[in-house]
Parts: C-alpha cells; structure tokens; sequence
C-alpha cells in the first residue's frame, strides 16, 4: 500500500533533511522487469538476510567484533534503530555474519567502523533491487491543455550494459550473459516507469503492518516512442504519456480489405494482444479416425507448407534424396495430388514442390499454379551448422527449436515440445540456439494475413504419415471447408 501523507508532509516543511531519489522499472517483456537508478548512492544498505548472514549492497573490509549499526524506518517514519556486533563475514561477497538478525529488515542503513560509502551501489525498495546505471531524465511536466509533453531519457551504453555480462545485468538476471541480442530497437513500445522518494524512507520495517508500505510520489509512467539519438556512448529516448491523445484518431481500429487485422497468435501469449488464436507452437489437434491427434503445420508468410526435411531427403544420407522423389526436370512422369518432389537448382542445391493436382506431368515453377513451393526444416542441434542461401533467403534453413532427443540435425526420433516453434537463420551459425529476439535467426512460421493464410492453418488436413509424431505431418492441398475459421478478423468468420 501507498502512503502519500508523510511524503507530503516533508514537502511542504520549511527544511527537507533528505535527498529526493529517483527510480525506474522498465517492463522489458511480460516475464523480465529491470530495476535500476541513476547512480550516486553512498548509502551502504542491507539486501538480504539469511538467518545471521546479512548482504550489502557493496564490499565492506570489518573487522570481527565490531559494533555496528542499522537504520530503517517504521510504518509511521519514525526511526527503528539496531546495534549489531559482526562476528565474521566474507568481505568479498559482501556479506557479514551478526550475533542476532532480530529487528533486522531488508534495506536498512548500516553504519559504524570500518564502513566504507561507495557510489553506484543497488537500491533496496518496495521490494525490489534497482542497480545503478548511468542515465539522466528530462523535460518532464504535464499540461492539462495541448499537447503532452513528450520527456527524453539518456543512458549511457546501453547496449552494451545490458546485452553483455555485467554486473547490472547479471544482477537482474541471475548471473547470466544478458539478454540474448539485445538490440536498442526491441525498446520501443516498452513500458518505463519513475518512482520517486525520499532517501529516508527507502526502508520501512514492515513488521507492524502485513503489507509492506511505501512512502513516494505519484508514480510516472511513460511509453518509450522512439530512438532520438544515438551514438557510441550514449542513446536518448523519446518517451510518450500513455495519456497523450495528440493525433490519435478515432476509432483506432481501421479495416483494411482482405487482411487480418488481429496479430499472429496473439491469444497464444502470455499478455494477449489481439483476436488470433492459434498457438504459438502451431500445434493443431483434429479428430482423425474418431482419434484426437495432434499436428504442426507450419507456413511461410506466402503460405508455403514447411515439412520435415526427411520426408524428401535420406536421413542416414542428408544429401540424397528419396528415391521416387526427384524430379526430371522434364515434363512427362505423372505426380499424385500432395506427392513432395525434389527439383535440382542446377548449383548442387533443390528446391521443393508439392503436386496441387493428380496425374501432373508438368515442371515445378513459381509460375506454375499446379505446383506449390515447399520448405523443408530439420531440429536445432548445438554444434551443427546452418546456412543461408547465396541468392534467395527464403531457401535458408529452417529448425525447429527447442526439441528432445535429438543428436543430429538428421535426427528422426526428436520430440517436438510444447515450447517448439520454428525459426529461419538469418546469419550461418552453429552456435546460437534460435530465439524470437536474435539476431541470427528470425521466426519460420509467419501468417501473411490473407484469409488463405488462416485457411490453410485452421482447414488444414494430413496428406499421411505417423500421426504420431508431428515431424511427419504434411498438409494436403486440399483443406477441410468444414471447419469454420475462428475469429473475427475477415468477414463472415465466427467471432470469439
């Protein structure tokens, strides 16, 4: 709960005894919040307690025996104050042992012999550690007529500090490498949020409340707009009120003929933010032969079928294709409606095509209606390499990631999972395992927003196959029109 009174209070008073601090949460994702302040905190503050092992927020060199002394607030500002004496510790993980823990909480002040004050040292409130980072927030007012004000904030190196091993990041993340290919521009469109309080009141001893309160200002919340500036040192952003309805038109939904308004799979994430439902892992369970089964069709952004490598290709000999399956390149022999035909490039390389009629004679080409284009995937393996293309990208590889049981990329007994979705490489690698932020690879399965593209997703239909492992799905030309599509981004769909 928020305690807004005894902030105003000081305020208002002739003398203010303690600094304004300022703090910022920025809402990266739905599941990762970064905490951090801009610096210039002498303070040395608690950040844990683990029985009679206490944390601080910096390395301290004390000696064993030493009387020290912590500070903190209680619910109504009055100062609690405890007397420790350290008998042990390790310096270097900033931690000290005390004869008792009692009375002790999380943020307190921790003066005495031997307490050294550093700058840039965590910030402990409302819960939260908020690390220090170089940054400097301006123009900031609200205008009650016109226009919003539209606030910048610097920071310095941003990039780097959180994408790289750091002390700020490692600290938010649990002491892993960063963000995976953090760039700047994953930024717009987050959510940053300025807190502000009195240095006093970063601590509260919750123990006579059964919620922790806060003492602060009227939160500030901001949506980062755009990249104002950037260069090796620093980046400024232009930051938008929430509120600010200068050029807003209504309504703010605007029908655009024969495209899908709503984003892809934008139920299946964990904040919905649109009407599509299919799921993230593009799994899609029919009733085949009075048998639930599950499937993973999965298309390009032309609506091109992406199938298992191995239904064309030899797995114990990736580079042959199966017999049956390569075509002349002459017209002539006959394909089945869905038969997978693999046609030489002419450079050592294939294309692939799907029959869309029975008894076809012709020659596989873009140009070709009754012939459909095909891509093929293989699962992601660490260590194995995977390529783009020289001309064309939409002929790099493709993986699906992440998987079990799976040894090589040839591999036909991998377990596709729940969390499985299929990328396309963008820069050849064997060493970055493919995720929707990297840099190296970018998502497969795409929806290209025409009502084909929900069609033959919703109507899909197995062409054979096990059923039961969806690495042998392959969608027929032919969709099940019987099955209506699921919501309402085209006309005469059913609405969810």
């Amino acid at each position: 709960m928020s305690n807004p009174n005894l902030i105003v209070t000081d305020t208002h008073s002739l003398e203010i005894t303690s600094s304004l601090v300022s703090l910022y949460e920025l809402e990266y994702d739905s599941a990762t919040t970064l905490y951090f302040h801009p610096g210039l905190s002498t303070d040395v503050r608690i950040t844990a307690i683990d029985g009679t092992t206490v944390t601080l927020n910096s390395s301290q060199d004390i000696t064993t025996g030493t009387t020290l002394t912590f500070k903190g607030l209680d619910t109504d500002g009055g100062t609690v104050s405890e007397t420790k004496t350290i008998s042990g510790g390790n310096p270097v993980n900033n931690t000290i042992v005390v004869n008792s823990n009692s009375s002790l909480t999380v943020g307190m002040v921790v003066t005495g012999p031997g307490i050294t004050d550093t700058d840039y040292s965590p910030i402990v409130y409302d819960g939260n550690t908020y690390y220090a980072l170089p940054l400097q927030m301006t123009d900031l007012e609200i205008n009650t007529e016109g226009a919003q004000n539209r606030p910048t904030i610097t920071i310095g190196n941003v990039e780097s500090i959180i994408r790289k091993s750091s002390v700020f990041q490692n600290a938010n993340d649990g002491g892993t490498d960063g963000l995976e290919s953090f760039s700047l521009d994953d930024l717009i469109g987050t959510r940053i949020t300025q807190r502000q309080t009195l240095e006093k009141y970063l601590t509260i001893d919750p123990t006579t409340v059964s919620t922790k309160a806060t003492v602060e200002f009227p939160k500030r919340i901001y949506i980062i707009d755009r990249i104002k500036q950037r260069t090796a040192e620093i980046v400024v952003f232009e930051l938008a009120n929430p509120f600010d309805l200068e050029g807003i038109k209504l309504p703010g939904r605007q029908v655009i003929g024969k495209y899908c308004p709503w984003v892809y799979q934008g139920q299946s994430l964990s904040t919905p933010v649109g009407g599509c439902s299919w799921k993230a892992n593009s799994i899609l369970t029919i009733d085949d032969a009075d048998t639930q089964r599950s499937y993973y069709p999965f298309f390009t952004d032309l609506d091109e079928p992406i199938v298992w490598k191995y239904l064309i290709h030899d797995s114990s000999d990736p580079d042959t294709i199966l017999s049956g399956k390569t075509h002349s390149g002459s017209a002539g022999t006959s394909y089945a409606a869905g038969a997978l035909v693999a046609l030489s490039d002419g450079s050592g390389g294939f294309t692939y095509w799907r029959s869309e009629t029975s008894s076809n004679t012709t020659v596989p080409s873009e140009t070709n209606n009754v012939w459909q284009q095909v891509r093929v995937y293989e699962p992601y393996v660490a260590g194995q390499t995977y390529s783009t293309h020289a001309s064309d990208s939409k002929r790099n590889d493709y993986v699906i990631s992440p998987v079990n049981n799976a040894g090589t990329k040839a591999d036909t007994t991998f377990d596709i999972l729940s969390t499985s979705r299929l990328y396309r490489v963008i820069i050849t690698n064997s060493t970055v395992a493919p995720s929707d932020k990297s840099n190296y690879w970018k998502r497969g399965d795409v929806c290209g927003k025409l009502l084909n593209s929900c069609k033959v997703r919703y109507q899909f239909m197995t062409a054979g196959g096990n059923n039961s492992e969806a690495q042998y799905t392959l969608p027929k030309p032919d969709l099940d029109t019987k099955q209506s599509l699921p919501f309402g981004g085209f006309p005469g769909s059913r609405k969810i």
